[in-house]
């Protein structure tokens, strides 16, 4: 049981640390756009500014390039950002896959245990749940087992084992 525990920590710690950087990488997100947001109504104003000699047109072309130049990194940026993003949303699901699949497997355990002593009406009710438990189990443990070790392949460069 102490290792269930411990691994069961571990899951729970790594969870965290995935949501964690989930928001930090929503607030990111966020920053980002505000700055497309920006750097496009800039690149509006920018030609009226000039029309109405607010601003000479060698200034306003060189401002609209700078302009540019900086919309395009921060949309490059946003675009690896979604991707380490997906990549860390997956991640975060197949633990808890993984998680669930764990916790239902517990539970199978203490309730076979139980309907050896339950009564005959209580023994109908148990053996149904036990028989969803173990459907889920089957049905979840291998897309859980599948996802999990996908990453890990892919954070080895497809160096695990199986």
């Amino acid at each position: 049981m102490g290792g269930a525990q411990v691994a069961i920590s571990q899951l729970e710690q790594a969870m965290a640390t995935l949501r964690l950087g989930l928001a930090e990488m929503s607030n990111k997100e966020d920053q980002l756009d505000a700055l497309v947001s920006q750097f496009q109504t800039q690149l509006r104003r920018l030609p009226r500014q000039v029309v109405y000699g607010q601003t000479s047109l060698d200034s306003s072309l060189a401002a609209m390039g700078e302009i540019e130049e900086r919309l395009e990194d921060v949309v490059a940026n946003r675009r690896r950002l979604l991707a380490i993003k997906k990549t860390a949303t997956q991640e975060l699901e197949a633990l808890q896959l993984l998680k669930r699949v764990d916790e239902s497997r517990s539970k199978l355990a203490g309730l076979k245990k139980s309907a050896d002593s339950a009564g005959e009406d209580a023994r109908t009710d148990v053996q149904a749940e036990v028989r969803r438990l173990e459907k889920f189990i089957v049905d979840n443990s291998r897309q859980a087992e599948q996802a999990v070790t996908e990453r890990f392949r892919e954070r080895t460069g497809g160096q695990a084992n199986g």
